[in-house]
């Protein structure tokens, strides 16, 4: 019996054997920004994303940016004032205020919010930031994705962060204190920057019990790495709570996916140590330092990858004829072929050739049959 692409996707991250590469192609970028500024081709006006990723011959991986689960905040106010271009969200407590200002861009086609100040300003934000946290409250939010899981149908499978797209540690890094301001506040008080670790990390507990209640079978539970996490502090907060995390996902029958999109010589070697079962959004060389077989071999045959086409290979800068050469050339590198699925080394850029997703699932027909005999 024929498998659909929603099947063959599973069943490549279960790392079942298959007798073809599935394909699960990601073009929100792409149809976001011609949607909105009018310039779909002639062809696809009119049409919706999962339409136009079924008519190249994709199986579809539809990237849902509304979370599973809401944040709630008790025993506080949270106000929002608009000063464009910039947005400020204060969270009034009893104990002070902290507050954040974020920009919104529009210009991919989407709204889209960059964080201009974090909610960390100095060591005095501390005891707002804790009690911030720790009146959070997760709502479950499925409502979005019981319908696109709908649409989508056995074309694709959707994928959602648990909660917010990354781990705790990472939302510390990242939305909380920054990146930079995270190094310098670890080397200067480790404990109070692991407090904060340690109670989002219990928030993120309490979205995980909501999320298993959904119908999706695999869960992102974190997105973005690459090496500027730096190694020592990967190994140190990161490895065990995926740990933590993924045994978890595990009992409930769920597999754990990150999207690790970034620069990750470094990284690599501690994929395995995680737990996580699948590495989407593996971007190569040339857009990065690390081939697909050196994922192979770092990752080990117990990791499924999804993605190895980089974006910029969408890009006019290469012909179509350098396309189908690194497709094939990767194809060899990833053989026999299985833990593989086929995918976008993040997205197609706004700027690239839509045709060329058409491009590799002929390539996939005529070369990805499993096991890829070298």
């Amino acid at each position: 019996m024929t498998m659909t692409p929603k099947q063959q996707i599973l069943a490549a991250a279960r790392g079942e054997k298959l007798d073809k590469l599935p394909f699960g192609a990601r073009i929100d970028l792409w149809y976001k920004y011609h949607q909105a500024h009018g310039t779909l081709p002639d062809k696809y006006k009119g049409w919706s994303q999962l339409d136009i990723a079924r008519d190249l011959g994709a199986g579809i991986q539809y990237r849902l940016f509304a979370s599973l689960l809401k944040e709630e905040y008790r025993d506080m106010e949270v106000v929002e004032t608009s000063e464009p271009p910039y947005i400020t969200t204060e969270y009034r407590t009893p104990v002070g205020t902290v507050a954040k200002k974020e920009i919104l861009d529009t210009s991919e086609g989407t709204s889209v919010k960059y964080e201009m100040e974090k909610l960390f300003k100095s060591e005095q934000d501390y005891p707002v930031l804790k009690y911030v946290i720790q009146h959070t409250v997760p709502v479950a939010n499925f409502g979005e994705l019981e319908k696109m899981s709908g649409e989508l149908g056995e074309d694709g499978i959707v994928i959602a962060p648990v909660g917010r797209a990354w781990s705790p540690v990472q939302r510390v890094m990242r939305e909380i204190l920054g990146y930079e301001r995270f190094f310098y506040e670890l080397a200067d008080r480790p404990a109070e920057v692991e407090e904060l670790i340690e109670l989002v990390q219990e928030l993120d507990r309490k979205k995980r019990q909501f999320a298993v209640k959904s119908s999706l079978k695999i869960l992102q539970v974190c997105s973005n790495w690459s090496d500027d996490i730096h190694t020592p502090v990967f190994r140190k907060y990161f490895v065990p709570w995926f740990r933590e995390v993924c045994d978890f996902i595990h009992a409930h029958g769920c597999l754990a996916t990150v999207h690790a999109d970034g620069e990750m010589r470094r990284l690599n070697p501690l994929f395995r140590e995680t737990g996580i079962d699948i590495a989407e959004a593996i971007t190569p060389a040339p857009q990065t330092r690390v081939s697909m077989r050196e994922f192979r071999e770092q990752f080990g045959d117990g990791v499924t990858i999804w993605g190895g086409i980089p974006s910029i290979l969408f890009e006019p800068m290469y012909s179509d004829a350098d396309f189908d050469a690194y497709i094939k050339n990767m194809f060899k590198e990833m053989a026999p072929g299985y833990r593989f699925i086929v995918g976008m080394g993040d997205n197609v850029p706004f700027d690239g050739d839509i045709n060329r997703v058409r491009r590799v699932a002929e390539l996939i027909d005529k070369y990805g049959r499993l096991p890829i005999e070298v």
